[in-house]
């Protein structure tokens, strides 16, 4: 027979069902776009928005301060006419979040120059996949914890890209931050937060007194760099990162110093420092095919900080719009009536307080009916127990333990996405130049090309070939304009080309140089240091008079041969004097051995010959003390030196060079009407320099 108590239970159960079977105010999508759509005003979305909710904004320019003070998915969507913006005009911060698990992503936030372009002061937000441009900083985590900040890029902020202020176990990974005046800043109440895989190639990269952020992945990681299969930890890539890489794998040999002194209370006096450990010799996008040590593939997403949870992330909503005019918003009234579902406010109050009562019948009911069973049950129990211990003998209780095989139920680490970006393209040996080489050997990065040591099958000589990078139109642009103004330059001291070619995949063959001059142990004698800068010079001279100046002259782009003749390679950034055909439009330089006229075109003017005699008197000053002219913690502080301070005199170092020093000090003038003219003029020099030491 069905017990009573049981059917009342069953038919309160029964009608709860049918109460919350009335249409509620679920979770909805709302549309923002500057016209035609259900609202032009974010804020405004948002105001109406119940917790839950994903407001989807259109392409347009929204000049509007945002208040995210509930939940809310905030999602950007390029329907045609570009990423939605939001422009503050200046007048404080584009986005704030003051409460947990909102989402923003998809914009481009700007022009907030004295305040943030996101403020967050809560918990499991989720930034993803913004631009924040010319901001005083370009996010902001005030007392926030467990946020994920992932796959941004900031540039332009005046005071710092991420700033945390007593900010604690936060995830910074695969962010871009450059030319800010600091990338990140932490303070030392910000701790326990993880920053690794993001780019950070900034005035100063990194101000932090955490002395518990870490700055390195959780676990090792397989990865794919140069076409080779490597494992090891990874930290981020900073512009500013000058070690080497002996073993090839993409991680630098020496760490990267954040902050010395920062942890006194470690035991070991190396432990007291903030290091990323694992550096990255490349931008984070020639590191792909992640995967986790004994871990397997994961979807794209941040790496998880293993103290928190996984955060839920919800897919971007698929918007099939008509073009808008890209036009200011203004706010569109919506009736206080009803919500913006269309649900009437006081049935939706009628069916919560219902739901609630029937809710509390319901749990007495339950509790009661559990009271009697659990009674009648310990009766039986007892009696059950007192026959077991006369007819039975004592329980076994030892324990079996499951063993669980990998995978049943295991997980490994989440993993970041797998990178199919530039630097998955070809940056491995092309099997279809496997038929002309044999003992095919990586040696490292030129310019924009993957260089490698190889041996002709032809003729058995040993050779350099250089590989594009990557093979996209900008890229390939590039290196034929490098190889343009390189093939045509013969002379003993500059690298000769000695094949090009675009089939079957474009590559150049040139003579292979053994060792840079940067490998060598410095100081060294001044007469051998004359011996290398006039190879250097009179390599310049002859390329000058043929319309090239090279830019970029450093102990890197200087080979030395089996004699100790030097030869200058990697004429990617000359530009050409005059021949319209050989023009090259690559630019850039190496900060520590930059001319003033490259770090202030305005103060100091164009680039020209002379720039290249200053160049080889860094290089010429470093030769002869070990030590460049100029140097400082920060990219600010080099080039402030560059411009305005006077380099120590090389004697001061090294007596002996007391000889040239006259010579270096004047290419080393900061005006370069005041430097040697001339290459030439140069030689002739160092020429008197021989010619006295001689006698």
């Amino acid at each position: 027979m069905f017990p009573i108590h049981r059917f009342v239970c069953s038919l309160s159960i029964l009608a709860l069902v049918c109460i919350a079977g009335i249409p509620g105010a679920a979770a909805a999508e709302h549309t923002v776009a500057p016209s035609g759509a259900e609202f032009t005003s974010i804020q405004a979305a948002i105001d109406w928005a119940y917790p839950g909710d994903t407001i989807s904004v259109q392409s347009g320019i929204y000049r509007e301060e945002i208040l995210l003070d509930k939940k809310i998915s905030l999602i950007g969507i390029d329907n045609g006419g570009g990423i939605p913006v939001i422009d503050t005009e200046r007048k404080g911060n584009a986005v704030e979040v003051r409460v947990d698990e909102c989402r923003v992503e998809g914009f481009v936030i700007r022009n907030s120059t004295s305040f943030n372009g996101i403020r967050i002061s809560s918990s499991n937000n989720t930034i993803r996949q913004n631009t924040f441009s010319d901001n005083a900083r370009g996010i902001l985590l005030l007392s926030a914890m467990k946020n994920t900040i992932y796959d941004n890029t900031i540039t332009g902020s005046s005071q710092a890209g991420i700033a945390l202020e007593a900010s604690n176990d936060n995830l910074i990974e695969e962010n871009i931050l450059v030319k800010n005046t600091v990338g990140i800043a932490l303070d030392s109440f910000s701790l326990s937060n993880r920053i690794y895989r993001n780019n950070f190639d900034n005035s100063q990269n990194v101000n932090s007194k955490s002395a518990t952020s870490v700055w390195s992945s959780p676990f090792p990681l397989m990865y794919t760099h140069l076409g080779l299969k490597e494992q090891n930890y990874m930290g981020n890539y900073w512009g500013d990162y000058s070690g080497k890489d002996t073993n090839g794998d993409g991680i630098g040999d020496a760490p990267y110093g954040i902050m010395i002194g920062a942890n006194p209370k470690a035991i070991i006096e190396s432990n007291q420092n903030i290091i990323d450990a694992f550096p990255l010799m490349d931008p984070k996008q020639y590191y792909h095919d992640l995967v986790p040590v004994q871990g397997e593939s994961r979807t794209p997403g941040p790496l998880p900080i293993p103290t928190v949870g996984e955060i839920s992330r919800t897919e971007v909503p698929t918007a099939t719009v008509s073009e808008v005019n890209l036009t200011s918003p203004s706010p569109t009234p919506v009736s206080p009536e009803k919500t913006p579902a269309g649900q009437p406010t006081g049935i939706l109050m009628f069916e919560l307080v219902v739901l609630l009562v029937a809710g509390v019948v319901v749990l007495i009911i339950f509790r009661l009916l559990k009271y009697n069973e659990s009674i009648q049950e310990d009766r039986s129990q007892n009696k059950e127990a007192l026959l077991r211990q006369k007819n039975s003998s004592p329980p076994n209780t030892r324990f079996t333990p499951v063993v669980m095989t990998p995978g049943e139920d295991t997980k490994g680490p989440v993993l970041s996405k797998p990178y199919t970006s530039v630097g998955e393209q070809n940056t491995y040996f092309p099997k279809e130049l496997e038929s002309k080489y044999t003992e095919i050997k990586y040696i490292g990065r030129g310019g924009i090309a993957w260089v490698f040591s190889a041996r002709r099958k032809t003729d058995e000589i040993k050779v350099a070939v250089k590989i594009p990078i990557s093979f996209d139109e900008i890229t390939g642009k590039s290196f034929l304009n490098e190889i343009a103004a390189w093939e045509t330059l013969r002379h003993t001291n500059i690298v000769e080309v000695t094949a090009v070619n675009i089939l079957p995949v474009p590559y150049v063959e040139m003579e292979y140089v053994p060792r840079a001059l940067e490998t060598i142990e410095k100081p060294v004698p001044i007469w051998k240091a004359v011996h290398i800068v006039s190879g250097i010079a009179d390599g310049l001279w002859y390329a000058h008079r043929h319309g090239f100046i090279h830019r970029d002259i450093k102990p890197h782009n200087i080979l030395l041969d089996e004699h100790f003749v030097p030869k200058i390679t990697d004429w990617g950034m000359s530009k050409v004097l005059t021949t319209e055909l050989k023009k090259s439009s690559i630019a850039g330089f190496s900060l520590a051995y930059a001319a003033p006229e490259q770090v202030s075109p305005t103060e100091y003017g164009r680039t020209d010959e002379r720039t290249d005699i200053y160049q080889l008197g860094v290089v010429f000053y470093e030769l002869v003390t070990g030590t460049v002219p100029f140097g400082g913690d920060g990219i600010v502080e080099v080039g402030n030196a560059i411009l305005r301070e006077q380099p120590i005199a090389p004697s001061e170092y090294n007596s002996d060079a007391a000889a040239v020093e006259k010579i270096i000090l004047t290419c080393l003038k900061k005006n370069p009407a005041q430097r040697y003219q001339t290459a030439e003029e140069l030689l002739a020099a160092l020429h008197a320099y021989l010619d006295e030491d001689d006698k």
